[in-house]
Parts: C-alpha cells; sequence; structure tokens
C-alpha cells in the first residue's frame, strides 16, 4: 500500500472512528446513567428489550444494509441515488413492521404484568423505525467513502440525545420508555442530516425488480448469518432472565457495557472494510489489505485488554457508583472477547467482499448451535459465571474458524 493511499485511508479511518465514538459514546453513556439510576430489576428490563431489538436488526441489516455496502461500491456505484431511494422506501414498510411487532409485546407483557420489561419495548416501538432509518443512511456515507457525513450526523446525534436525556433527568422522566423515545427524535434528525448532505451521483434509474433479486440472493445469506452472529453476544440476556430472574441480566450488561468502547471503535473501521475490500479485489492487493486490517484492529483491542486488567475493577466502581462491582473479577477474562471479535470481523469482510456470505453464514451456524448446546446447561447451573464462560469460548472457537477457514479453502486464498 502506497504512502498517499495509506495516509487517505487513515483520514478516512478518522472520520470512521469519530463518527462511531459520537454515536456509540451518547448510547454507551445513556446505559451507563440507567445501570446508575434504575432497579436492578428495571434495567435488566432495558437490556432484555434491546437485545430483541438487536435481533430484529440483523432482519434489517443482513436484507438492506449490508448488500448495500457489496453493490453500493460495486454495481450501482453510478446510479446510487435511484437505488437508495428504493432502500429507503423499502425500509420504512419495514419499520412499520417493527412499530407494530414491538407494540403486540408491549401489550402482552403489560397484560401478564411484566410492566418494567413492557415499558422497554414500548420505547422501542417508537424508536426501532428511526434508529433502523439511521442505521442505513449512516452506511450509505461508508458508502460513499465519506465518513465524514456521518461524523456530522454524529455531532447532532450528541446534541439531541444528550440534550433530551439531560431535559428527561432534570424533570424526573428518565426511564427505559423515554431513553429510547430521545433516542427516536435524535435518530431521525441526524438520519436526515447525512442524507441530505450526500452527493450520491447520477440519477439513473434503477429497477426495483433488479434491486431486490440481487439484495435477496446476497441478503438471505447475510440475514442468516447476522441471526446466527446474534446469538453467541445476545442469546444471554434471553436465558439469564428465564433461569435467574432480571437482575441477572443486569448484572451481565453491567460487564458488557465496559467491552463496548473498543467494540465499537473497532466497528468503525471495520465498516471501512467491504466497500475498501471490494475496491481492492485484485490479486495481492487484496491480501495486503487484510492483513493490514487485522493488524490495526488486533493491536488496539490487545490495548485494550491491557487496559481493562489494569484498571477494570476502579473503572466499574467509577461508571456504575459502587453497584455491580461483585463481577468485575470477569471483566479482566471478558476484556480478551474483542480480540477474538476483531479476526473475525477481518475475515468475516473478506469474505463478504468475495461475495461469499454462505460462508459466513454456515460458520456463525455452527457457532450458534455451539452456543446454544452449552449455553443453556452453563447459565442454568452458573448464571452469569457461565454466561461469561459461554462467551469467551465461543469468541475464541469463531476467531480459530473463521482463521482456518481462509487458510484451507484455497480457492479463496487465489482469489486474493
Amino acid at each position: 500500500m502506497s504512502y498517499s493511499a495509506l495516509r487517505n485511508w487513515a483520514g478516512k479511518g478518522f472520520w470512521a472512528v469519530t463518527d462511531q465514538a459520537l454515536f456509540a459514546g451518547t448510547n454507551f453513556m445513556a446505559s451507563i446513567l440507567l445501570a446508575r439510576w434504575l432497579e436492578p430489576a428495571a434495567y435488566g428490563a432495558f437490556s432484555v428489550a434491546y437485545a430483541v431489538f438487536l435481533l430484529l436488526g440483523t432482519l434489517h441489516t443482513g436484507l438492506w444494509t449490508e448488500p448495500m455496502l457489496v453493490y453500493g461500491s460495486g454495481r450501482f456505484s453510478e446510479s446510487f441515488a435511484a437505488y437508495q431511494r428504493i432502500l429507503l422506501r423499502s425500509h420504512w414498510r419495514f419499520g412499520a413492521l417493527a412499530a407494530f411487532i414491538f407494540l403486540l409485546l408491549t401489550l402482552g407483557f403489560w397484560t401478564c404484568g411484566a410492566q418494567e420489561i413492557a415499558l422497554s419495548f414500548l420505547g422501542l416501538s417508537l424508536a426501532a423505525p428511526t434508529v433502523l432509518y439511521l442505521w442505513l443512511v449512516r452506511r450509505g456515507a461508508y458508502v460513499l467513502l465519506k465518513p465524514q457525513l456521518a461524523a456530522l450526523g454524529g455531532a447532532l446525534y450528541l446534541i439531541l440525545y444528550l440534550g433530551l436525556s439531560l431535559i428527561l433527568l432534570r424533570t424526573n422522566h428518565l426511564n427505559e420508555t423515554s431513553t429510547f423515545l430521545a433516542m427516536a427524535v435524535a435518530g431521525l434528525f441526524s438520519a436526515e442530516a447525512i442524507r441530505r448532505r450526500m452527493k450520491t451521483g447520477s440519477d439513473r434509474i434503477t429497477t426495483v425488480d433488479d434491486v431486490r433479486h440481487l439484495h435477496w440472493n446476497y441478503g438471505r445469506w447475510a440475514l442468516l448469518a447476522g441471526l446466527f452472529s446474534w446469538v453467541p453476544g445476545n442469546i444471554f440476556y434471553l436465558l439469564l432472565p428465564a433461569f435467574h430472574g432480571l437482575e441477572a441480566a443486569a448484572r451481565f450488561k453491567t460487564l458488557m457495557n465496559l467491552l463496548m468502547p473498543i467494540l465499537h471503535f473497532n466497528g468503525a473501521l471495520g465498516q471501512l472494510l467491504v466497500p475498501g475490500m471490494v475496491r481492492a479485489l485484485s490479486p495481492g492487493k487484496l491480501r495486503r489489505f487484510a492483513l493490514a486490517s487485522l493488524a490495526v484492529l488486533t493491536a488496539f483491542a490487545l490495548t485494550y485488554w491491557l487496559l481493562l486488567v489494569a484498571l477494570g475493577s476502579k473503572l466499574m466502581e467509577w461508571m456504575y457508583g459502587g453497584k455491580y462491582l461483585e463481577d468485575s473479577d470477569w471483566i479482566i477474562w471478558l476484556g480478551f472477547a474483542p480480540v477474538s471479535a476483531a479476526v473475525v470481523a477481518v475475515i468475516s469482510s473478506l469474505l463478504r467482499a468475495m461475495e461469499r456470505p454462505e460462508i459466513v453464514a454456515r460458520l456463525y451456524g455452527l457457532l450458534a448451535v455451539f452456543t446454544i448446546i452449552a449455553g443453556i446447561p452453563l447459565v442454568w447451573i452458573y448464571s452469569l459465571d457461565g454466561s461469561a464462560l459461554t462467551l469467551l469460548f465461543v469468541n475464541a472457537l469463531a476467531a480459530l474458524y473463521f482463521s482456518r477457514k481462509v487458510v484451507t479453502e484455497n480457492n479463496l486464498l487465489t482469489g486474493i
């Protein structure tokens, strides 16, 4: 990679990290505030509802966002404006369905007397359409390799979300419902700020049938991969309340919160991987790009792990005001999970860029099956300890599976 190319990608990486820091940082701070001020059962309900929302988000990502990263960077790069309009119309139909599903869940939980969870799903019914809209528009900026536009939206999101949350806190109305309402308002205005500033090139017509056909052929595998990849990181938010109550889910969430900064940081860089690899699809060049990406992401993850080893317990005490300290020893071990996740992020991006999402789906499917088979008895018997142990092992296994697949598949190696 030449110096000018390296400098160009470093600049884009800076804006990508800035964007991710602004968006993820506000959500991270809201999660910390809820952990400090809500009762453990209420915070556990928030954690459960958000995990279910992420499951719904995998459907959206698999069918719209992930194919867009590939086809928007390649086949539809000259007609991205028309292509994006087709995707946005489909998104709003999906968003309306998501809101309806969450409202049904709200009614069901309220009828059963689970008011904490019902209030969380009520908030998600309002936030889901606009948050998913924001996800799609932000990724569009990455397709155009304009992460500075996403960062602009991130700054607006920071001001609106934290400003609204502060007003809610001062008026004693900050709870699991109002937090999602603030997220919905901030997400809508931030998405519009990004979309209206995107220069999308030619407005040449792209047929809806072509887009649907391509997205389904690619997205069905991305959809499966997303659903399967949700299991290792989020199934514990459903298992823990089922076996040990909402408080157990709250305790697990407080541990995972400490991993979010590095996961979001590497996730920001990871948003550039698929479009960058698509543009680097030539023998030798793609290999160098992938190895450089792997070195950068794993280096950051290892550095963060060392930070958690040194300061993990103190960080938990400071963040949660002395609450949830009984589980602080686990943060040292869980800190290694982002290292494994960095390896998986690079290799899975490589496979997606080569239009081989079926391999990603199959590997994640194996991991999902293992997580369920091993996780259910471990969580049932050992509660949070079983969840943490399963999470660590599955992340390490994922890195091993993905690495082995690239090494053993000769047809993949010859392509890079």
